[in-house]
């Protein structure tokens, strides 16, 4: 079973101010899912650089657990965020989903 979600985000900390928009598709059974994958853009503004990039997602549920990996697409940063290179992944939490990026801006 294939499954197309798309949904909005909002950010607030961590360095990062903004909003984006998830386009994710998904495979599962019915006893939950197994994979996925999304781009993600977003837009706002990093460590006081104002601009937009896409995130790529890649996750996956198997037998010995849960891997994501997050990337920025190379030439996807906008504005003063042109340069821009990360990885990172998300944290679930009672609190909610945090995303944590290990990135690297140009001077």
């Amino acid at each position: 079973m294939l499954g197309l979600t798309v949904f909005d985000k909002v950010f607030a900390g961590g360095g990062l101010l903004g909003t984006s928009v998830v386009r994710m598709v998904s495979t599962g059974t019915e006893a939950g899912p197994l994979a996925y994958v999304a781009l993600e853009r977003v837009e706002g503004e990093l460590d006081g650089r104002s601009g937009a990039f896409v995130l790529r997602h890649v996750g996956a549920v198997t037998a010995t657990g849960l891997s994501l990996e997050l990337a920025v697409i190379e030439g996807s940063p906008t504005g003063a965020l042109v340069g821009l290179s990360a990885t990172g992944t998300i944290e679930h939490t009672a609190d909610g989903a945090r995303l944590e990026l290990d990135y690297s801006l140009p001077d």
